[in-house]
């Protein structure tokens, strides 16, 4: 069926296109007996707005654009959350996409944000995304970028992220304190600099404890159908193996019912201690360890800083953001006796 268009209602109410386009603006030139007619022939016939003409017309959509890897119960909820609140007071409108992890498709997302005219974009980027040329290509075309939670260094782009090399330094720090030296650590994707800056952190902790021989049993875990594998033989390799660190809420919830599969008790045998946006913690029991990371505040300060530039009012060099991070105990960590 053809689309009605503006000026279809102009000829079928015998006025100018620019008084339909106008009278549905409810523009004060325009009567109010001119207004509800044309509104009434709109809903008659069914008429949808062409949002394409006007934002070029307006040169601004009030929408923009969330690129995140996955979307799943872990932290991305949160991070929307925070973003969208932003957007909302301010008079934005939030388009999500999931790039599936994969750079071509994040690639593609990013011609489809210039095509869809958005103001504004924000990117959490996938674990193949090693260089940044399409998101300069929306920045060159006016369009501004902000980097959040998964991002790569950049004087390009601003970016907002905690400190997961200083977050996992401190995680690890608080088990090797009680005692713990048998530690496992669980990464994710180790192409990703957030997995490799927190799993940088984890091996400073033990060098900081004077550790260093111990040689830190660090898992990166690229797919999560290989995480029982891979995180059992990291176990099954040390001796008595006594507390793990899990960098992120997907990979503790996984962990966590891994310790408990194999018969061994949380905190008697295994302690665990994870950085997390604090939800998961508060379903498990006992509640878990964690370093807090909070998704809303990611969110909220990178779409603070997006709408900001979207108003111009950050024309100089790329923020780079740093959310901290703060230590919330739980009863998941046993103090190991000496000796």
């Amino acid at each position: 069926m053809k689309r009605v268009t503006v000026k279809d209602l102009a000829r079928l109410l015998s006025v100018a296109p620019s008084t339909v386009s106008r009278a549905l603006a409810d523009h004060p030139d325009i009567s109010d007996e001119t207004k509800r007619r044309v509104r009434e022939a709109a809903e008659t016939l069914g008429y949808i707005p062409n949002l394409r003409a006007r934002y070029l017309r307006a040169k601004h959509s009030r929408l923009v654009a969330l690129v995140v890897p996955e979307v799943n119960m872990f932290f991305a909820p949160s991070l929307m959350s925070g973003v969208d609140g932003v957007l909302r007071e301010n008079d934005y409108s939030l388009l999500l996409f999931e790039s599936n992890d994969s750079v071509v498709q994040e690639r593609k997302l990013a011609r489809l944000c210039l095509n869809l005219s958005v103001d504004g974009v924000l990117v959490s980027r996938s674990s193949e995304t090693t260089e940044l040329s399409h998101l300069d290509a929306l920045a060159d075309a006016d369009v501004p970028v902000v980097l959040l939670d998964k991002i790569l260094e950049t004087d390009r782009h601003s970016t907002v992220a905690i400190d997961g090399y200083g977050a996992a330094r401190r995680a690890t720090a608080y088990l090797l304190e009680r005692g713990h030296r048998q530690v496992v650590g669980v990464f994710a994707d180790d192409r990703l600099r957030i997995s490799q800056r927190r799993a940088e952190g984890f091996a400073q902790a033990f060098r900081d404890q004077g550790l260093a021989a111990l040689e830190p049993a660090a898992v990166h875990v690229r797919h999560l159908h290989e995480f029982e594998a891979q995180v059992g033989a990291a176990l099954d390799a040390l001796d008595e193996p006594t507390a793990l660190f899990a960098m992120s809420d997907e990979l503790l919830v996984r962990a966590y019912h891994h310790v408990l599969s194999r018969g061994l008790r949380i905190p008697e045998d295994v302690s665990i201690v994870a950085i997390s946006d604090g939800q998961a913690p508060q379903f498990l029991y006992p509640r878990v360890t964690h370093l807090r990371h909070s998704g809303y505040e990611v969110g909220e300060k990178a779409a603070h800083i997006l709408v900001g530039m979207m108003r111009q009012h950050y024309a100089g060099a790329a923020l780079a953001v740093t959310v901290q991070t703060e230590m919330v105990e739980g009863a998941s960590v046993r103090t190991l006796q000496p000796g």
